[in-house]
């Protein structure tokens, strides 16, 4: 395959980039890029002008795509009760964990295809989903099973997580420990993570770090939903052990950067849905800690488009495009351990690549418009047509 007379917007062909880095990407005028076996081949000059675009398809570091049942309902409770008393109410996450229970292995595969392939068509190539809406064994392994089939069947990197959402209710924080470390345990050769969700309503630092340091133990990296609702200083509980990235932390304290020793996910989707500011996280940029950039999709989030969470970021915080393109794209990938095979534009790199109908200055500019022309993972063109999937 050749891709003839584009020119290139990418970030560099570096494990990651922080700081002032991130304030930049690589531009190549009329180029032609080969693509042989899913693998960037060559890139070189093109014979005549380019004017249409091309960037690397997206890496989303964060999502809870597995799931059952959907919460439209709970967009006006939150108005009057906020996200914690949906949540202390039994809904929530609690009421997703339900639905999700109560689904068939067929059902779940059939509700979560549909929502890979609209991330797909939105221009993602690789996933980071997490389990969290079983909390048992046998639903959190349906869940990993879930994962493992769409990542075969649709081509697409699926890095998979287990997750403690919630607590079970009437189990003690204490007896949960003992279940997840077993599941961890059991799970362990099928996931690339353990995550924790460390808040008020979750789980404690004590609990993340007991479970994260038996993952490490049997060589699974940790992720931790950390400081999104409440502060409960995790930072520095959790230091010393082998984490890929501490993902919300909008609730960060500015004395606390110092402490982090890792990678940050930045999910803007949701601090804007729960009015949060997200002023620290200009602050980890100022201090060199690399920043990566996730939809956090979910129920509760229910949004399959990468590219309209950079859009919103780009209008609504203080991140530049060229910031948001590297967050999502090689940082990302860098969270993952992938950043050596996708997150850029270069030869022996993945061929995963998101054709525009114009400029990519034209993300978070043009709304409405749609601005995907088309999209190749592996290699292989996406079909962004529901019609089209059976062509």
């Amino acid at each position: 395959m050749l891709i003839k007379n584009v020119n290139i917007a990418t970030p560099p062909n570096l494990e990651k980039v922080a700081g002032s880095s991130l304030d930049s990407l690589e531009i190549h005028f009329n180029r032609d890029i080969e693509i042989a076996d899913g693998v960037i081949r060559s890139i070189r000059p093109s014979s005549e002008e380019a004017k249409s675009w091309v960037i690397p398809a997206f890496v989303d570091p964060h999502t809870h795509l597995v799931f059952c049942g959907t919460r439209e309902n709970e967009i006006d409770l939150r108005k009057r009760v906020g996200y914690e008393g949906v949540l202390k109410s039994g809904g929530g996450i609690y009421s997703t964990i339900s639905a999700t229970k109560k689904c068939d292995f067929e059902d779940l595969l059939d509700q979560t295809r549909e929502r890979v392939l609209s991330v797909m068509r939105n221009g993602t190539a690789v996933l980071e989903c997490k389990t969290g809406y079983g909390l048992d064994s046998e639903t959190e392994e349906k869940s990993i099973r879930v994962m493992e089939t769409l990542e075969k069947e649709l081509g697409i990197t699926i890095k998979k997580t287990l997750l403690a959402h919630v607590p079970p209710l009437a189990v003690s924080e204490g007896e949960y420990l003992k279940e997840f470390r077993e599941m961890i345990e059991e799970f362990g050769k099928r996931i690339d993570y353990v995550d924790v969700f460390v808040d008020e309503g979750a789980f404690t630092p004590e609990f993340a770090y007991q479970a994260i340091a038996f993952a490490n133990s049997l060589g699974i990296p940790g992720r931790v939903h950390l400081n999104e609702l409440r502060n409960l200083d995790g930072i520095s509980r959790l230091g010393k052990l082998n984490i890929a990235s501490l993902d919300h932390m909008v609730e960060t304290r500015e004395g606390e950067i110092g402490d982090i020793k890792t990678s940050v996910t930045f999910l803007p989707y949701t601090a804007m849905l729960l009015g949060k500011r997200m002023d620290i996280f200009s602050m980890f940029k100022d201090r060199g800690i690399p920043i990566a950039l996730g939809s956090d999709s979910s129920p509760n989030t229910y949004l399959t488009s990468l590219l309209f969470v950079i859009s919103l970021a780009r209008q609504f915080t203080s991140f530049t495009l060229e910031n948001l393109l590297n967050m999502a794209t090689i940082n990302s990938s860098y969270t993952l351990s992938l950043s050596s095979r996708v997150g850029s534009i270069h030869e022996g790199k993945s061929a995963n690549i998101i054709l525009l109908k114009g400029s990519y200055r034209d993300i978070g500019y043009k709304f409405g418009d749609e601005l995907i022309r088309e999209v190749l993972i592996n290699g292989n063109k996406v079909k962004l047509l529901e019609t089209d999937l059976s062509n």
